[in-house]
């Protein structure tokens, strides 16, 4: 059962930041981004480097646009992110159906760096449940997904 909603404050009152949803979402995203980055670091990969790799694997043989839109990236986010990627040898490209899309694939060395990866993405995920306490993990990742969907467009 949800909390009861807390009343937002008085009319003329000046919120405080501790109110403010957006505030707290981006400073627990960047908080969270910094220990996953933290203990991805051994592997050479940034979150949302790794998130690609995982996401490209999941979706074998996707165009780069519906990689870019599962993960809620802008088309010019998803081309800088993925450039380095492709550069190491990680991600191919290749023209998809349409010719004016890229399909995006793993290569060998990016299959691999995934599952060596795997690990050190279990520790970050371990490290913050460990931090948080398991019911909270739990719950803060439902939310955060029930956030998702209800505001995905």
């Amino acid at each position: 059962m949800a909390p009861p909603a807390r009343p937002g404050p008085p009319a003329g009152k000046v919120p405080t930041l501790s109110e403010c949803a957006c505030f707290n979402a981006r400073n627990a995203a960047r908080a969270i981004t910094d220990l996953y980055d933290e203990v991805l670091a051994p592997s050479g990969l940034r979150t949302n480097q790794f998130a690609i790799l995982v996401a490209i694997h999941q979706r074998r043989g996707a165009s780069m646009q519906a990689i870019a839109a599962a993960l809620g990236l802008d088309p010019s986010t998803m081309t800088r992110v993925l450039r380095p990627l492709e550069e190491a040898g990680l991600v191919a490209t290749a023209p998809a159906e349409s010719r004016r899309a890229k399909q995006l694939t793993l290569t060998q060395r990016g299959r691999a760096k995934l599952r060596a990866t795997r690990s050190l993405w279990r520790q970050a995920q371990d490290r913050l449940r460990g931090t948080l306490g398991a019911d909270i993990f739990e719950r803060l990742v439902g939310d955060l997904t029930t956030v998702r969907e209800a505001l995905r467009p």
